[in-house]
């Protein structure tokens, strides 16, 4: 039986960012798709369906005052965040208790790829096996 596809959609408006993690995820079997900016985050959600997780650059454009935050846990509840950024900016804010994990910007980007890894399991577990991730440290 073939394992359902496993979507991620990263928000971030630095484009050699977003070709990494691409490559990164697309090394673990995972879809990934990438926006540029608020517009295009909430335009492939909305027309999309599928998306699993999506992976928000604070500093993306559009989420000036944390606004495409707490727009994307009102509007998809059921779709885990990971909110990637410079935590010492952060805001002491309730929607950030909403979100399944942050990591910080200032760290090796390897680590954000774990944690994906980590959120995937805990909301997924039938769909991410520890069979398809034999052999990496997560």
């Amino acid at each position: 039986m073939q394992r359902p596809e496993i979507r991620i959609l990263i928000a971030e408006r630095n484009p050699r960012m977003r070709d990494f993690l691409r490559r990164e995820f697309s090394k673990q079997e995972f879809k990934v798709d990438s926006a540029a900016n608020g517009e295009e985050l909430f335009s492939k959600l909305n027309a999309d369906g599928g998306i699993h997780l999506v992976v928000l650059a604070a500093n993306t454009p559009g989420n000036s005052g944390g606004v495409l935050l707490q727009q994307l846990v009102a509007d998809f509840p059921d779709i885990p965040v990971i909110l990637n950024t410079y935590l010492e900016d952060l805001p002491d804010d309730p929607v950030l208790q909403r979100v399944a994990a942050m990591v910080d910007k200032n760290e090796n980007p390897e680590k954000l790829t774990r944690m994906v890894t980590r959120v995937l399991e805990r909301y997924y577990p039938d769909f991410v096996g520890s069979d398809r991730l034999e052999g990496r440290d997560v």
